[in-house]
């Protein structure tokens, strides 16, 4: 029986402001292709494995030199996401550096020397995520636990290319109940040198932030357990500065820093005295807001981007009903130009990785009507060279996938419903499947 499926997203702005007012060969492969494949029955399934399965390939990230591509993939013998490498421009240098045979790894990235692959992963799915360091260019090589301890958690992992050699993690190693900031040297086989104590949790912090020039921990963010409001606290510096409030999110508000722009000001989100979260320009000293830079009256902000040298602004994305972006860098906007007409049609861009110079881009090529692609984009000569599909066994039963649309809907009281509809290709009326999102503070997407 053929169904129309109608996804329901409940807009913010109507009830709350909370986020809206088959191998296994790791090479190359191109595009779906979208012929018409007559030889297969209208009415086949998709074998479940398929659709719900881990992805073939997924998370690809380049080392910041560009040298290296690491990604996570199927093993080769038990079907458990680990890590892969190989060398950028040559899939067949492609192997698996982790051997995990229970729990895939879900997160894994560079380290600023190109050499070290971080990954977090527990043990026997009991949530204590331990920070791992591995050699990626040497065969063989073992991982290493830099947050080691038994019932210990690692999180809020900080990496910055000024300090190749350093990382920051927060751990729960000296109190059960609270994440201190940890300095860890990731090279360091000395355990007791690795990982040494930054800043001291009070009790009341959730997590930390760090300057970017001088990689000092300066900010907290603190829940108060009597009112469940947010307060951001900073601090000047990290020798001598004593912490202070600088704002607070009263329980429905919403809000964070984003970023030190310098001594004197930050860039931060902000639902205060809004309906959406805005970007502000605020004042490290009083909190005081300097300058409104951003907003969306219906939908709040998503991803800022930022020069990762002088702090300036370059773009902010909502997510109303599809992604749009506003961009304040007319280069970085011929760039997603480029990008959208290079990609399959009606596909949303994403950015997944970059070198360190962002000359080399790993993007990524959502649809609602096949797996996502993902492609090698020249910056410079703003061509694109195929990467890889994240599940190729879909592309068979491509002809089957139906596109997803985002429709409006009026409310009863006059206010705008956003949702995602997929119809079934059908010719007479087929029952339509409502499947609601998950509470005020949750939406879908396409």
């Amino acid at each position: 029986m053929q169904v129309t499926f109608l996804h329901l997203l409940v807009i913010a702005v109507t009830f709350s402001r909370g986020n809206c007012t088959t191998s296994n060969s790791h090479v190359s492969s191109t595009f779906p292709p979208k012929g018409d494949m007559t030889s297969e029955s209208q009415d086949t399934l998709i074998p479940r494995e398929i659709l719900f399965g881990n992805p073939e390939y997924a998370s690809p990230s380049l080392s910041p030199d560009g040298t290296y591509l690491l990604y996570l993939a199927p093993s080769a013998d038990g079907d458990v996401l680990n890590v892969f490498v190989r060398e950028t421009s040559s899939p067949s240098t492609a192997r698996q550096i982790t051997n995990e045979p229970i729990r895939g790894i879900r997160q894994a990235f560079w380290a600023e020397d190109s050499q070290t692959v971080l990954y977090l992963q527990d043990f026997e799915g009991d949530e204590n995520f331990h920070l791992w360091a591995l050699d990626a260019t040497t065969k063989d090589a073992v991982a290493r636990d830099l947050t080691p301890g038994k019932e210990v958690k690692a999180q809020n992992i900080i990496i910055n290319k000024r300090f190749p050699e350093e990382i920051l993690v927060a751990t729960n190693a000296r109190d059960p109940k609270a994440f201190d900031m940890y300095r860890c040297r990731y090279k360091e086989t000395d355990p007791e040198k690795s990982l040494v104590l930054d800043t001291k949790n009070p009790g009341d912090v959730l997590g930390w932030g760090a300057e970017d020039n001088s990689f000092e921990v300066r900010e907290a963010v603190v829940k108060n357990q009597s009112d469940d409001s947010t307060t951001i606290r900073v601090r000047d510096d990290a020798k001598t500065a004593e912490w202070r409030d600088l704002i607070t999110f009263p329980y429905g508000e919403d809000g964070n820093l984003v970023e030190f722009c310098d001594e004197s000001s930050c860039w931060m989100l902000s639902s205060l005295g809004r309906e959406t979260t805005a970007l502000l320009k605020v004042d490290l000293k009083t909190g005081k807001t300097l300058e409104v830079v951003s907003y969306n009256d219906k939908c709040d902000c998503g991803a800022v981007v930022l020069d990762e040298d002088t702090k300036e602004l370059r773009m902010v994305s909502y997510t109303y009903a599809r992604v749009e972006r506003v961009f304040f860098d007319k280069q970085l906007e011929i760039d997603y130009q480029r990008l959208a007409e290079l990609g399959p049609p009606n596909a949303e861009v994403g950015v997944s990785s970059k070198n360190r110079d962002e000359t080399v881009w790993i993007v990524a090529y959502s649809r609602s009507d096949g797996p996502t692609t993902y492609v090698v984009y020249d910056q410079v000569a703003k061509t694109t060279a195929p990467l890889f599909c994240s599940k190729p066994a879909l592309l068979p039963y491509q002809h089957l996938l139906k596109p997803m649309e985002d429709v409006r809907i009026t409310s009863r009281d006059g206010l705008e419903l956003v949702a995602y509809l997929t119809r079934a290709s059908a010719s007479t009326p087929t029952p339509l499947v409502l499947l609601v999102h998950g509470g005020p503070w949750a939406r879908d997407y396409w």
